[in-house]
């Protein structure tokens, strides 16, 4: 079989597709995405309308069919699984792994799922009713029950046969768990170990016992720490009493990092229901507009601050000129702490334990930024009104107002870490509203002070 190179998705290539599914030419077209890798495959079917999809599905192997649906984007696997036939779908359940068959039941609704689950082979439905009661987002939700373990007492050649008995089932093999009569992981062999010693030899005397594995309810954020930590390949999962249920492989950690990143950036945009493929109008609007309103109400409380000091700015109308430059001053300080904070919060790299230096290291951070800038804009102001004392004024309410930021940046994804919430909430619309409030609050606050003293 020959190999398939990586196929880029262009115009050509798409309006290729699109002819042969008009001139119902299947033979051409199960050729040409025969030579496609199922990542290609998935993202040309995301570029196609549905029924066209549709038609690329029906002509699919059920196992080829599998490898590429289980990389198309939700979105649009949804919309696909929605309008697959029953038999269809059982047919690509049986040919994927356990966790992602058990991901794509999970999504479907509950009826259709219990129909389908009824309906597979007994040992297939036994191992995604394993998998069901796993949340999502937890080492249990993105196991895989395929592995290979080996009793402590048993020998490498007993290993090897049961390697060979499993040859089929478990794919990426990089290491044999050891487990003792009650099923608990007690170490761990590598595939070279089982070449260098004879076939004799007893596990338990070639096994490395320091085994580092992760609970079956832990975060999948506890995994990647985990994983990035030590340079795993792969690790395996044990319930609450030590035993070997399942095990995570490195496709699955890309997965997870790719969904961590998406979820991240979506909260500090604010939009946190929305899939980047999604094609829904009401639904896209649906994961925005609230946080627009919330913009809007921060926004207003801006304008009510405003209001207040509206004598001094019958004083020096200049003032207000300089509003833009104020609040972008404290959004973006503001911003940036938060997003190195949120950032490594998840990756681990900032610890809880650590987190008064973090803190005092963007104090410091932004004392200087603030005076650079402040200095920076309290000579325009200056030099713009004839006036170097409000220009002094000005560079103060700048170094204050962007250590305010940078406290508020980089404090409020903390608060939230230690209140279990996820500190990507923290930025976006929450940060940024309330910078801009307090930046204007600082700022007038320190010129119709100096106003009221220097009349």
């Amino acid at each position: 079989m020959a190999a398939k190179a990586p196929k880029m998705i262009n115009e050509d290539l798409l309006e290729t597709v699109k002819r042969l599914i008009e001139k119902d030419d299947k033979e051409a077209l199960a050729k040409l995405v025969d030579e496609m890798r199922p990542a290609d495959l998935a993202d040309l079917i995301e570029h196609l309308d549905q029924h066209e999809r549709l038609y690329i599905f029906k002509i699919l192997e059920p196992e080829e069919a599998g490898e590429v649906l289980v990389e198309i984007e939700p979105p649009v696997q949804d919309k696909l699984l929605e309008e697959l036939d029953t038999e269809d779908i059982l047919e690509i359940v049986e040919e994927l792994d356990s966790d992602d068959a058990a991901d794509l039941v999970r999504d479907l609704p509950p009826e259709r799922a219990e129909e389908i689950i009824s309906t597979l082979r007994e040992d297939v439905s036994e191992e995604i009713r394993k998998l069901l009661p796993y949340k999502e987002d937890t080492a249990g939700g993105i196991m895989g029950l395929e592995f290979v373990s080996v009793l402590d007492e048993a020998t490498i050649g007993d290993a090897i046969e049961v390697l060979r008995k499993k040859a089929d089932e478990v794919e990426n093999l990089y290491h044999i768990w050891v487990v003792d009569r009650q099923g608990r992981l007690v170490g761990v062999v590598s595939l070279k170990d089982l070449l260098l010693y004879p076939r004799d030899q007893r596990i338990r005397d070639i096994m490395n016992p320091d085994v580092i594995s992760v609970n079956v309810n832990a975060d999948q954020e506890e995994v990647v720490h985990l994983v990035k930590k030590y340079d795993l390949v792969n690790i395996p999962v044990v319930d609450d009493k030590g035993r070997l249920v399942g095990r995570i492989t490195h496709d699955d950690i890309i997965d997870v990092i790719e969904e961590e990143v998406d979820e991240d950036i979506s909260y500090m945009a604010g939009v946190i229901d929305e899939e980047i493929a999604e094609e829904s109008t009401l639904k896209i609007s649906k994961a925005r507009l609230p946080w627009l309103i919330v913009c809007i109400g921060g926004e207003l409380i801006s304008a009510l601050v405003i209001s207040r000091f509206e004598t001094s700015l019958q004083k020096i109308l200049a003032l207000s000129f300089f509003f833009p430059v104020i609040m972008a001053l404290g959004g973006s300080s503001g911003s940036q702490a938060a997003i190195i904070v949120v950032r490594g919060l998840a990756t681990g790299d900032i610890s809880m334990f650590k987190l008064g230096k973090r803190v005092w290291i963007d104090l410091k951070v932004a004392l200087v930024n603030g005076l650079v800038c402040g200095i920076m804009l309290g000579l325009v102001i200056g030099t713009w009104l004839s006036n170097y004392e409000l220009g002094l004024v000005v560079t103060i309410a700048v170094v204050l107002i962007v250590l305010n930021s940078g406290l508020i940046g980089s404090a409020v994804p903390i608060i939230f870490k230690k209140l279990n919430i996820d500190p990507a909430l923290a930025t976006g619309p929450l940060v940024t509203t309330a910078n801009d409030i307090l930046g204007l609050l600082i700022y007038l606050g320190l010129v119709t002070t100096y106003l009221r003293y220097a009349a």
